[in-house]
């Protein structure tokens, strides 16, 4: 393999993608002497046996690789979407269409980390220790607090070129990726070797820490970097590895005290708190960290990193303006967006994917390479793209593609090179090209660690976790009812794919009997109100037979299934809950969807006044709040009996889930 080992090694499993891609229906054979969607549908009641079949006949790592409970779609309905999906992007033909696109990503990414509010981060006042003097540059450790309480870890790397102390430097911002130990990462002699062998690795010390030879030839090239860590690597263990990678490989939450919740659980989700939502703000305060320094000039600050730091990279350059240019590698494509916990959140990609996120970074200089792994397409799928965004700005040139496609996943000297250049130009730092780099002195993890007998480790564990989420719900809390319209902005983007949904639905009113039909032409919603209704309308599920009047009965759009109380999830081994909803809307917000283009039909017949009162019972009570955040307009009204509560919520499958939905309240 090339200079670094798989993305996903053998440390993560986040990295597996074990889980079942395919729906039922395409895996019954297609020359049994029946139709398939007969099949499926004769045997909604058999679903625990199906399952309990394709376990016997597959084998899986994770105990959570085949769920009892997961629901089976019909053959007919509308698969949902996962990781390993397609996210093909489509620029708006004008700049002014790319600037509304942009704004509605960039608020999507904003709920979907945790930022809106944006919780109150700690003074950014770093502890520097330990600085030593190497070969043209010097290094240094550095922690300091984020979110209160929780620190950011890594190494300084500071350049040695004789230029006067008041020099203002380019800093550069390091995340990395899944790599064994992250920032003490040290290869096996077999994979030093390999990357000798292939031209991958010049030097035994880069092949050893392909990461630690990055941040020694930028400080060479006069910047100043900052080599942060992941949550769970390295020095960053307030978050266990195991928690914050590997949830669900071999057990899910644990119980902890009445009150409390951790990470993955529905209150969470709840509450838009992430693992990807940490790492994200552990960047922007690490971009704090270098704009603060007084030998950095704030307005020459990029960030690179590779894989999973791939991702940490555009998430942060998208998020902060100030960020002057990125180079994330192997990561931006429209294949697999990213199979760790860490790099998903809920609602990330709903409508959207990576290589639109990464163009919202333009006109700003964006790096990109590709390897042979899901960004091997990268430059016809998804590159020109990018392109074409940036030439919307006149700015072609400022966006660029380096593919190593006869490389395995990697940013290795080759890919480096690049970088270094990208930088160069970006910066000017009037560096002759190629920039090549030379031999350095190795630190290992006992050089490296931030902790010692005078820095002590902070406080750690499920304990610390749980007091970290509370700490930081309140906070968020009190700011949101300090101003109420953040949570107007919130539902905002959590009801946008409702409303997406909507006009993809076929609506049919005739006499006083409403249909409605997905794409598929499945019958998603059936009402009975009859002309000039002025009374509550009463929404309920789907059943059989005809409504009775008054009433709208509203299904998923997609057609999807309950089984024994609970909504759709994909076929991940790992139950968390941004594999489903990172990529697809909840079945409320689906059925919001639904809902909202049954009215609409209603309205425009003439069949209902121009603002209506809607009435619902338990999950449905939800429904109707809801639909009448996504449409104030249409609904005057809403009347709830023994309404569902957002905090008796206990399971990311239950009908009524909704992310964000305890943060900005129905």
């Amino acid at each position: 393999m090339g200079s670094q080992p798989n993305h996903r090694s053998n440390a993560s499993p986040c990295t597996q993608r074990l889980g079942l891609q395919y729906q039922l229906s395409d895996s019954l054979p297609p020359t049994l002497p029946f139709r398939r969607d007969t099949i499926v549908k004769s045997l909604r009641r058999s679903r625990f046996v199906i399952l309990a079949a394709l376990a016997a006949s597959c084998s899986f790592a994770s105990p959570f690789a085949v769920q009892a409970a997961d629901p089976i779609p019909l053959a007919d309905s509308i698969p949902l979407q996962d990781l390993d999906g397609h996210f093909p992007f489509q620029p708006p033909e004008s700049l002014e269409a790319w600037n509304t696109r942009r704004t509605e990503v960039l608020e999507q990414l904003a709920v979907s980390q945790g930022l809106l509010p944006k919780p109150t981060l700690a003074p950014v006042k770093p502890v520097v220790h330990g600085l030593q003097e190497l070969d043209g540059y010097a290094t240094a450790k550095v922690y300091f607090e984020s979110l209160p309480g929780f620190y950011v870890t890594g190494t300084l790397y500071l350049p040695r070129d004789g230029k006067p102390a008041d020099t203002k430097r380019p800093g550069i911002l390091c995340p990395h990726g899944h790599w064994d130990n992250g920032r003490f990462y040290h290869a096996s002699d077999a994979e030093l070797k390999t990357s000798l062998a292939t031209g991958a690795e010049r030097f035994e010390s880069a092949a050893r820490n392909p990461m630690q030879a990055r941040c020694v030839q930028l400080a060479r090239m006069g910047c100043v970097v900052y080599q942060y860590d992941m949550v769970g690597y390295a020095d960053s263990q307030q978050i266990s590895f195991d928690r914050a990678h590997r949830y669900g490989v071999k057990d899910a939450n644990p119980e902890v005290a009445a009150g409390q919740w951790l990470l993955y659980s529905p209150r969470a989700e709840g509450l838009m708190q992430s693992t990807m939502a940490l790492q994200t703000i552990n960047s922007l305060q690490a971009f704090e960290f270098l704009a603060n320094r007084d030998d950095i000039d704030a307005k020459k600050i990029a960030i690179t990193g590779a894989s999973g730091g791939g991702t940490q990279s555009f998430i942060a350059a998208a998020l902060e303006p100030r960020i002057a240019a990125a180079f994330p590698a192997v990561m931006v494509s429209t294949s697999m967006q990213g199979g760790c916990t860490c790099e998903n959140a809920c609602l990330l990609r709903v409508g959207t994917g990576n290589v639109e996120i990464a163009a919202t970074i333009a006109p700003r200089p964006l790096g990109l390479t590709a390897a042979n792994d899901w960004t091997k397409n990268m430059e016809q799928d998804g590159f020109p793209e990018l392109q074409k965004v940036y030439g919307l700005f006149n700015a072609k040139k400022q966006v660029e593609l380096h593919p190593f496609i006869h490389f395995p996943h990697n940013y290795n000297h080759t890919a480096r090179v690049k970088m270094y250049g990208f930088i160069n130009r970006a910066f000017q730092l009037g560096l002759e090209e190629p920039i090549l780099e030379r031999d350095f002195d190795l630190q290992r993890a006992e050089q490296l660690t931030v902790w010692d007998s005078e820095h002590p480790k902070p406080e750690a564990g499920l304990g610390f976790e749980a007091k970290l989420l509370a700490s930081w719900a309140t906070d968020v809390a009190a700011k949101i009812e300090k101003d109420p319209t953040i949570a107007s902005k919130g539902w905002k983007v959590l009801l946008k794919p409702s409303l997406s949904l909507a006009k993809d639905l076929q609506s049919n009113v005739e006499g006083e009997t409403l249909t409605v039909r997905n794409r598929e032409k499945t019958e998603v919603a059936r009402g009975r109100i009859p002309q000039g209704w002025n009374k509550p309308i009463r929404m309920t599920g789907l059943t059989e037979g005809t409504a009775q009047a008054g009433t709208l009965q509203v299904a998923d759009p997609n057609g999807l299934e309950l089984v024994e109380n609970q909504q759709s999830v994909v076929k991940n081994p790992r139950p968390a809950a941004a594999y489903t909803f990172g990529y697809n809307p909840t079945l409320m917000q689906r059925r919001v969807g639904t809902a909202v283009a049954a009215l609409k039909a209603l309205q425009a017949k003439g069949a209902i006044a121009s603002q209506v009162i809607l009435e619902g019972k338990g999950d449905d009570a939800v429904l109707v709040q809801l639909v009448k955040k996504a449409v104030p307009d249409l609904v005057r009204e809403v009347r709830t009996i023994e309404p569902t509560s957002p905090d008796n919520i206990g399971s990311i499958r239950h009908p009524a889930f909704v992310p964000g939905m305890l943060l900005y309240k129905p």
